[in-house]
């Protein structure tokens, strides 16, 4: 029988099945549900996910790059030990990343793109105050990835999309916590501001500071 979790994820997102399987996956070991050594095995998880073992291969291959599971040979593949440290590491990439990205965007934002941005945390402060933990998920990836794309460096941005999964499972999982979604937005909302007083070094730091304390935050509460 069909992974229910797996085939529910599946009908609702319009992306491969390569891709939802490798963030089924991916998501079930950082949240724990994989547990470190578990066995993944290809033949197994076709069956399991009604597929070939191409689209598990592929998924297994990306999660092995990021240091999620290893590949010993004539024995398999497993979950990795030492998930959390991985998980801290590309946070530090990421915020570092991100942090470039924004200093370069406040720099060349117009202010047609100041009101695009300000569209979207209106929008983020509607619905904090509605507890809409769904619809925050989406903005906050919609805010983050605006302004990667109004820092205008193709090298940049395609070096976060790279690791935007291990960013769409902190946020889900930082969202999670009720008292999470106003301190989430007032750090996004520092970060706007700074953007909007042209301050570059300002949205940089602020944007550091935001994504390695969700990520923090969520290490300690695991």
């Amino acid at each position: 029988m069909i992974n229910e979790p797996f085939k529910k994820r599946l009908i609702s997102q319009t992306r491969s099945v390569r891709d939802v399987i490798y963030e089924f996956l991916r998501d079930s070991i950082l949240s724990g549900e994989y547990e470190t050594g578990k066995h993944l095995k290809e033949r197994e998880l076709s069956k399991e996910f009604g597929v070939s073992t191409t689209p598990i291969k592929e998924a297994i291959r990306r999660l092995e790059q990021e240091g999620l599971v290893s590949t010993q040979a004539r024995r398999g593949t497993f979950v990795s030990e030492g998930i959390m440290k991985s998980v801290e590491e590309i946070t530090l990439a990421r915020s570092s990343l991100e942090g470039v990205a924004v200093r370069i965007a406040t720099n060349k934002i117009t202010d047609v793109e100041i009101e695009i941005l300000e569209d979207i945390i209106r929008m983020m402060k509607e619905n904090t105050i509605q507890k809409d933990k769904e619809n925050l998920i989406q903005l906050n990836e919609k805010f983050h990835k605006t302004i990667t794309q109004f820092a205008k460096n193709s090298y940049i941005q395609k070096q976060i999309e790279a690791i935007r999964g291990f960013d769409r499972f902190i946020r889900k999982k930082a969202l999670s916590y009720t008292d999470e979604l106003e301190r989430a937005f007032y750090e996004h909302k520092s970060i706007f501001d700074k953007i909007v007083e042209r301050d570059p070094e300002g949205a940089e730091i602020a944007m550091i500071n935001h994504i390695r304390r969700t990520s923090e935050m969520i290490q300690d509460r695991q």
